[in-house]
């Protein structure tokens, strides 16, 4: 089995980027978390570029990782089609934020001046996944939750929050997928008439 091509944006919440790992619909749903290798290799490709130290073997917990994909991709669908999730999602991420708790650490170094940081009160995978959670809370009740989408590029299913007006795209290559699907259409309409 080779190394899959993660559909990281690499510009989104963490949040995000874990639920868009569950990817199209219906028949065409790729799992890019389906073994614990790619668990693994997924949380690496990640972990540095938005600030969690996720330890080495995140597959070990599987289980718990997909659960939580899932009830994120389920929070975010509903809010990008604007209904009510099922409440077994609601719950189950709260459950997982519960589960590893934070708490802001004051840091004042002389050069440094007041520094703040958030700490987690556990480690390992519940850590990271509890940071994930959070998260996805944050996204759906903060400043930027009626700004959350679906990419409207043809075959897409990725989530993405929307940065600019007139984004509607998760990346420019879907825009530009997008463009020319529309240009073919015209033609071919054109073409037929």
């Amino acid at each position: 089995m080779s190394n899959p091509d993660f559909p990281i944006l690499g510009t989104e919440p963490l949040a995000v980027e874990l639920a868009n790992t569950l990817y199209g619909s219906g028949n065409e749903r790729i799992d890019f978390l389906r073994t614990a290798r790619w668990i693994d290799e997924w949380f690496a490709s990640v972990s540095t570029e938005h600030g969690v130290t996720a330890p080495a073997a995140m597959g070990r917990d599987a289980g718990r990782v997909r659960t939580l994909r899932d009830c994120v991709h389920s929070l975010l669908s509903a809010a990008v089609d604007g209904r009510t999730p099922d409440e077994a999602s609601v719950e189950r991420v709260n459950d997982f934020a519960a589960s590893a708790p934070t708490h802001l650490r004051l840091d004042w170094t002389g050069a440094q001046g007041p520094v703040s940081r958030w700490r987690d009160t556990t480690t390992g995978s519940t850590a990271v996944l509890g940071r994930i959670a959070t998260c996805c809370i944050e996204l759906l009740a903060g400043p930027e939750a009626g700004r959350v989408r679906r990419c409207q590029g043809p075959g897409c299913s990725m989530f993405f929050v929307k940065s600019h007006p007139r984004r509607r795209w998760c990346h420019p290559s879907c825009g530009h997928r997008d463009r020319q699907a529309r240009y073919y259409r015209r033609h071919l309409t054109a073409g037929a008439s």
